[in-house]
């Protein structure tokens, strides 16, 4: 029989906890991965990340690791993060980019974090040369939160201010590790193994005034952000359904008509009627997914051609780069982000 949870037990799971907002379900798109390929990968049941349900700490490493297993990237975090632009961060982005300053920002955002990340030690910090927000956990086991968190931050000032504001500093609880991207990105090095994990901005840029503020409008998104962040069920598409039903055949190892049409729930001359209905074809519409996904690899950068060609399920990289040629006009290298 297991032992009876104690208040103290009940306290630390509350504590652990995360709002699976549309502003956290953003970071794997970000990446090019899909919600199915993020719940295979990180063993969490699908229909809780599309139902916005809360995770705990313990999913909440599990979602981590299951994206940095997909990406083969220790660092996706600070990626996924740089990356955000406004219309990406639910009502985030926008309450904190309609702060009139930095300052004022620092405060809408300590403020919106609490509503997604429950009874966390977040809040705002003060010094006599630097000011920002930290991030505590009791025991802090990932990266993968506080980094994109941090990132997508810088990236918001950045645009908001058309300053490309560099850090204070940044503490982190976690010990060290390649500092690369870090220095690459924030144009700082963490200091490891701190009490609290904190994002620091120097006290001459709180002043810095936000492009395009209406403190009004960041009133009224703050003071209704609980409802704002509160999950949505959006009616899923066919064609939703179709790429579900693909890559979840696709990863159980053959996406034929028949297991895409097993996994919808119809029988394949059904399947095939409905995609007569649709004016195409079922090699059209595989076509389709694997050119969408492999654009989203191949922009993304962190998988090589060879790796990519594995993962939609080529037998070889001058197999997948014949079809890529179909698909696009052009081989696979020319479809790289150019540097800058």
């Amino acid at each position: 029989m297991g032992r009876a949870e104690t208040r103290s037990d009940a306290g630390e799971r509350r504590a652990t906890s995360i709002r699976v907002s549309s502003f956290v379900l953003t970071w794997p798109r970000l990446l090019g991965l899909s919600l199915r390929e993020v719940a295979y990968a990180s063993s969490l049941p699908l229909a809780k990340l599309e139902a916005g349900d809360e995770l705990t700490y313990e999913e909440t490493l599990q979602l981590w690791a299951g994206i940095e297993e997909l990406t083969g990237d220790p660092v996706w975090s600070i990626r996924a993060g740089s990356r955000f632009t406004l219309d990406q961060m639910g009502v985030v982005g926008p309450a904190i980019a309609h702060a009139t300053h930095l300052d004022a920002a620092l405060d809408v955002l300590v403020h919106v974090m609490k509503q997604f990340v429950r009874n966390a030690a977040i809040a705002r910090v003060d010094t006599d040369d630097a000011a920002g927000f930290e991030y505590r956990m009791p025991t802090l086991r990932s990266r993968h939160g506080a980094d994109t968190i941090f990132a997508a931050t810088l990236a918001l000032t950045r645009h908001a201010t058309g300053v490309h504001v560099v850090p204070r500093a940044i503490e982190h609880q976690m010990p060290r590790q390649s500092e690369t991207a870090y220095r690459d990105y924030f144009g700082v090095i963490p200091r490891w193994n701190r009490p609290a994990t904190q994002l620091l901005f120097r006290r001459a840029d709180l002043a810095l005034p936000f492009r395009g503020a209406s403190p009004m409008l960041a009133n009224l998104l703050v003071e209704h952000a609980p409802r704002l962040m509160a999950p949505t069920r959006q009616p899923v598409t066919f064609e939703q359904e179709l790429h579900r039903a693909f890559w979840s055949a696709h990863e159980a190892g053959d996406a034929t008509l028949a297991t895409v049409a097993s996994e919808l729930g119809l029988s394949a001359r059904t399947f095939q009627r409905k995609l007569e209905s649709m004016r195409t074809s079922f090699g059209a519409a595989r076509a389709q997914i694997l050119h969408q996904r492999a654009d989203q690899l191949l922009l993304e950068g962190s998988l090589s051609v060879e790796a990519i060609a594995e993962r939609l399920g080529f037998s070889s990289r001058g197999a997948f780069e014949r079809a890529y040629l179909r698909w696009s006009g052009r081989r696979p290298s020319a479809a790289r982000r150019a540097p800058g």
